[in-house]
């Protein structure tokens, strides 16, 4: 046998290993907040799919999830849907397998005097990551409600810092997301949610919640060599999602025992606002699409300057 012919071999095989499961292991990263909530019950018993052992990567930032993605470190992954469709256009191959998390950004308050943003004037609302999910829709309400005295202030850069400044009485409204809602909540009584931040769509010809918040994302190639694994995975995150509703207590006991909150109490009150629904992305693409057109259109960066394409999203053989 030739050179050439061994050197076309062993640069096949690479290629064909490369794209499998590595070391008997999936890798599935995810966040810190809802998406971990979500796979709580696995989280708790990693179990064996097919032989190989699930790992799970977790994270505070979308970003750090990101890079790994882009690196190809991750078989599965949870990032904000925009974010999602952002990677997709730039070339790096992840379908949308699910969406698991619908809205968990509220508006919160610890001036008693305010009720509405109707009745603020000329005041700051702190948000942090401009450009982001809860930038973005924040923006699109305030537009859709004519409120242009109201200006967002991205001075901090993360929800701790939010909360933090909270805590000190230093900012008065605030867009938050869970788990940090219920925590200050429970550390101030005077906090409280003024209103959930929803998408708002003037096309929708009826009123529907299409707050696709966050997006289960599957490598392709892994589609391509394991579909029964991920269709397998993805049962199973299913049930993990189900059983976190149905089961709070079990799943704020889970939580406060793997760190992620400091009491079974603030975890009950966090749980349902997590909004947590598993909805395989295939059923729900109608709305995917609805939810990612308001950030095109109002910010086209947002989604990598364009509209993911149909095969964003990936329909299970079984479906």
């Amino acid at each position: 046998m030739s050179i050439r012919a061994i050197t076309t071999i062993i640069v096949t095989l690479i290629l064909v290993f490369s794209c499998t499961v590595k070391e008997d292991t999936i890798k599935i990263g995810l966040l810190e907040g809802p998406s971990a909530v979500s796979f709580m019950a696995l989280i708790d018993k990693p179990p064996v799919i097919e032989g190989k052992k699930v790992e799970f990567i977790i994270h505070s930032e979308p970003l750090q999830i990101q890079a790994l993605m882009m690196q190809g470190k991750l078989d599965f992954a949870v990032l904000p849907t925009v974010m999602a469709a952002n990677l997709y256009n730039k070339g790096i191959d992840y379908k949308l397998l699910a969406v698991p998390v619908w809205g968990s950004l509220y508006l919160l308050t610890n001036n008693p005097a305010i009720q509405h943003l109707n009745q603020v004037q000329q005041e700051k609302v702190y948000l942090f990551g401009q450009g982001a999910t809860a930038d973005v829709l924040f923006r699109n309400y305030l537009e859709k409600n004519v409120l242009n005295h109201i200006q967002p202030d991205y001075s901090y850069s993360s929800n701790v810092e939010l909360g933090n400044a909270f805590l000190q009485q230093k900012i008065s409204l605030a867009v938050i997301s869970e788990p940090m809602v219920s925590i200050l909540m429970a550390k101030d009584t005077n906090i409280r949610i003024i209103q959930k931040i929803e998408p708002e769509d003037i096309h929708l010809k009826f009123s529907k919640s299409i707050f696709a918040q966050t997006s289960f994302l599957v490598k392709a190639n892994l589609i391509k060599h394991y579909s029964k694994l991920v269709q397998t995975v993805s049962e199973q995150y299913k049930e993990s999602c189900n059983i976190t509703y149905q089961q709070p207590r079990k799943t704020a006991g889970l939580l406060v025992k793997h760190g992620f909150y400091p009491d079974t109490t603030i975890a009950l009150q966090s749980i349902p606002r997590c909004n947590i629904r598993f909805s395989y992305a295939a059923d729900v693409k109608e709305t995917v699409m609805d939810y990612l057109r308001i950030f095109y259109t109002f910010e086209p960066a947002s989604t990598g300057g364009k509209m993911p394409a149909d095969d964003f999203i990936y329909k299970l053989p079984s479906e």
